[in-house]
């Protein structure tokens, strides 16, 4: 099981019997493999499957009116893509590779039956759907009310922190394999101008990007520079996993 990306990843939410790792394991099966630059889907094509992302990065996107487009999410190994198309047809963003990726594709009526099999699987899906949106609600602030420094600054400690959930980093070092016009896309900035503000973040000494990779020098002052706060990804499902706990040990029949 300590191959499944997923299993890592809802371990840091709560502790999994041999059932529950099995069931989110089920959801890895027959890897697809895609190119870096590929389409997995786009905006409008029917929802049916949801994918799990067992190896590589992706993002998903909107093409606006005027053929910009902005990018939504950025999608990491253990991460779930197309959970917010639960309830509809049709996809509401477009999903591509950033890196070469194997993802696996398991069909909505397999989550509803993960769901009748475990509640606390059911109540941990929901809490990853929970974090996607609050991931997207502060995006949404960084574009609307940040400054070029801030928000570029603010999105490496997002994504550092959101790694640091199944990585490990040694003297703060991690992949970032997002190319300028991405992170541009995802920040609302050209990429001449993300180029130049990660310029002016390696002068003031606080991190240095070489490449794909990023060294974080300080996050302590890279931290008070984004205004970053990391409570959006900072989960606590305690209330939740006593309520579980008491649930398991009523009596049959009660009501509790």
């Amino acid at each position: 099981m300590d191959k499944s990306c997923i299993v890592r990843h809802f371990r840091t939410y709560a502790e999994l019997d041999a059932h529950e790792e099995e069931l989110l394991d089920s959801l890895e099966k027959s890897p697809q493999a895609f190119r870096r630059g590929g389409v997995i889907w786009e905006e409008g094509d029917e929802a049916t499957d949801f994918y799990t992302i067992r190896r590589g990065w992706l993002f998903s996107y909107r093409y606006m009116e005027d053929g910009s487009r902005q990018v939504l999410d950025i999608f990491v190994p253990g991460d779930i893509a197309g959970l917010r198309e639960f309830a509809f047809s049709g996809r509401l963003t477009g999903l591509a590779t950033l890196t070469d990726v194997e993802i696996c594709a398991f069909p909505k009526t397999r989550m509803t039956e993960v769901f009748g099999e475990s509640l606390l699987l059911s109540n941990l899906f929901f809490a990853v759907a929970a974090r996607e949106q609050a991931v997207l609600l502060e995006r949404l602030v960084n574009l609307g009310r940040r400054t070029a420094l801030q928000k570029v600054a603010h999105f490496v400690l997002e994504m550092y922190t959101r790694l640091q959930r199944t990585n490990n980093f040694p003297d703060n070092h991690f992949r970032l394999p997002l190319p300028q016009h991405v992170l541009g896309d995802a920040l609302g900035l050209s990429a001449v101008h993300v180029s130049r503000t990660f310029g002016e973040l390696k002068e003031a000494e606080l991190l240095c990007r070489d490449g794909g990779h990023i060294s974080i020098l300080d996050v302590d002052r890279l931290a008070q520079v984004a205004g970053f706060k990391s409570t959006y990804l900072r989960e606590d499902l305690s209330s939740v996993l006593r309520a579980l706990e008491n649930r398991a040990v009523l009596p049959p029949g009660s009501t509790g």
